[in-house]
């Protein structure tokens, strides 16, 4: 394939890909931002830091934020999880074990590790785990980049 033939391969637009993404780390680092200041003021009372925080500390936030989801996404076993929760709406712990081969703690500690960038959610109560749209964004980009890195790579040939 020539490059100038070359096609992005996706399922959703670019935009709304990056939108999904953006939207599931903004979204997690709003919880974040709302348990921190709810400990300023149990600590301060005066709620000081919420008031400062976007223009001093977001966009470091924001950054460190998404640099997380890039790197817990981009984790091969991490990678391997998301694959299958993406595989349906929501995926039963033992399901998720049999699938992964991994076992309950080091699936749990991965799953969390998800969950703390925002690209999937835990249902404690059932036992489940689901991918958020931000998580089936991420796979659907590192499944493009990979797509597009083997075109670039017959391209060159």
């Amino acid at each position: 394939m020539a490059r100038s033939d070359l096609q992005l391969f996706s399922a959703s637009p670019p935009d709304r890909m990056l939108g999904n993404i953006a939207a599931g780390v903004a979204a997690r680092l709003r919880s974040l931002v709302t348990v921190l200041d709810r400990l300023d003021r149990l600590e301060s009372g005066s709620g000081e830091w919420l008031a400062g925080f976007a223009e001093a500390e977001l966009p470091e936030a924001a950054g460190m934020m998404s640099l997380r989801a890039l790197h817990t996404a981009s984790d091969p076993a991490n990678y391997v999880i998301l694959k299958a929760l993406g595989a349906g709406e929501s995926s039963k712990i033992g399901d998720l074990m049999a699938e992964t081969g991994y076992g309950r703690l080091s699936l749990t500690e991965r799953l969390n590790d998800l969950v703390q960038v925002g690209l999937a959610s835990r249902l404690i109560d059932t036992d489940h785990a689901q991918i958020t749209a931000a998580g089936a964004a991420m796979v659907d980009l590192i499944e493009q980049l990979v797509k597009q890195v083997m075109a670039e790579y017959g391209a060159s040939g």
